[in-house]
């Protein structure tokens, strides 16, 4: 059901479960078995590792004649154990550990294998005058090279490139008025924002040709970005459509997100376009800096007000957290009807040390500098009357207070049957897994 985030397990998935589960009982019998009839094997091998591991401490930490000595007891440590098990008679009792250990991992990874969200999908006919705006010198000239305007021409389209100052706004409100029942975009997430702003208002679909640089947007959206003509064919009759939210910032729509504080500052650098990583490099020490003052403040229901952060992020639809299956940047979902708010405010170095080293772990969000939220609409107010902001990439200034909002299932897409969909990345071996797989085996919501 559209809105709701939870799956109940396939019966696949169970059966997975099922056979994890007892694979690990009979594991744990073999191990204890083993310990029972072998207990001088047992303690005979617990000194062979222990010798093992002080040995490769040494080999480690050491040098001249301690490294040595180290290489002699870890090698005296690993003979001895197979040794003590050969002749100890106890080859089968780690055999069969080893083979239960095996057999559980791989039915866990069978039950707890990821499955990204799919949003529910309504056939609808294909379009009878499709419009398109193409930049031909998005993506380095992906419109030309993957000769998207003549495939799309050949397929009943419309196409009008977005050069030499065309109003891209203006261009799409006259083909909505000259009949067109779908808009589409071949170019970066900037132009499918235009794109989805003038679709919204009319309630039509769009098509993303992922033809920009990153296409972050036809990412979530779990479309080809290899190649970008493989979207066209959600054209044809075996197209499909799936509703997503859509972000607002000051009147303004955003399909990704709206940064605002330090990375706005950088994207609203003119060298910032020609030459991204070294104006971010350049700029970073400046923004980052501590002592520096935003002039912002963040509000939003629920929430205390944050002074002075440096950096704001709100995006359309919250990015992946650590135990969600997506990877991290991506979004899993784009119709939660929420918005995902990140906001970082150190107030010393110490707290920016801590913000970077928790970055580096994995574990952001346990850092005190940083706060993570949900919600539909938040406040930005700017102490100078001037709010400048990346809006999927773009430098804009809006003035004081700008209110940021999101606005559920407003924007119907259009996308192939046949895509690749979403990413998703494998569990984290630091999870209790086979608490998740008895989560699958009994049908409670897994991820």
């Amino acid at each position: 059901m559209a809105g709701s985030g939870e799956r109940s397990a396939s019966t696949g998935r169970r059966l997975a479960a099922l056979a994890a589960l007892l694979a690990a009982a009979a594991t744990v019998v073999f191990a204890v078995l083993g310990v029972l009839r072998n207990l001088g094997v047992v303690g005979g091998s617990f000194l062979a590792v222990l010798a093992v591991f002080e040995g490769a401490t040494l080999i480690a930490t050491s040098r001249g004649g301690r490294r040595v000595f180290g290489v002699a007891l870890a090698s005296a440590g690993m003979v001895g154990l197979v040794v003590l098990v050969v002749a100890g008679d106890a080859v089968g009792a780690v055999l069969a550990v080893l083979v239960g250990g095996v057999l559980t991992t791989i039915l866990s990874l069978l039950a707890l294998r990821p499955e990204p969200y799919r949003p529910p999908v309504a056939r609808t006919p294909p379009p009878s005058k499709p419009f398109f705006l193409m930049n031909p010198k998005s993506g380095g000239g992906k419109v030309r090279s993957f000769d998207l305007d003549g495939k799309a021409e050949a397929m009943g389209a419309e196409v009008v490139y977005l050069e030499g100052g065309v109003d891209a706004v203006a261009v799409l409100r006259q083909a909505v008025a000259d009949g067109a029942d779908l808009l589409g975009a071949a170019g970066g997430d900037g132009t499918q924002a235009l794109v989805a702003q003038v679709a919204a208002e009319h309630d039509l679909p769009v098509l993303c040709i992922p033809a920009g640089t990153r296409n972050h947007f036809a990412l979530d959206l779990g479309l080809d970005r290899e190649d970008p003509s493989l979207a066209l064919d959600a054209l044809g009759a075996q197209g499909e459509e799936i509703r997503i939210d859509l972000g607002e910032v000051g009147g303004r729509p955003f399909v990704n997100n709206v940064s605002l504080g330090a990375y706005a500052e950088i994207v609203a650098r003119p060298e910032y376009r020609d030459a991204k990583f070294t104006t971010v490099m350049a700029a970073l020490p400046e923004v980052a800096d501590p002592n520096a003052r935003s002039g912002l403040t963040v509000e939003a229901d629920g929430q205390p007000a944050i002074e002075d952060p440096q950096l704001v992020q709100v995006a359309n639809n919250p990015y992946a957290a650590p135990e969600d299956p997506a990877p991290a940047g991506t979004r899993p979902r784009l119709d939660t009807g929420l918005l995902g708010i990140d906001v970082v405010a150190y107030r010393d170095p110490a707290e920016l040390r801590a913000l970077v080293a928790a970055a580096a772990t994995g574990s952001t969000r346990r850092a005190a500098a940083y706060r993570h939220w949900t919600g539909p609409r938040l406040r930005v107010g700017s102490a100078d009357g001037t709010v400048r902001a990346g809006v999927d990439g773009e430098a804009i200034d809006f003035p004081s207070p700008l209110e940021i909002a999101i606005r559920p299932g407003a924007l119907r897409v259009r996308v192939p049957h046949d895509r690749p969909g979403p990413k998703a990345s494998w569990q984290r071996v630091d999870r209790l897994v086979l608490t998740d797989v008895w989560n699958v085996l009994v049908g409670r919501a897994d991820r």
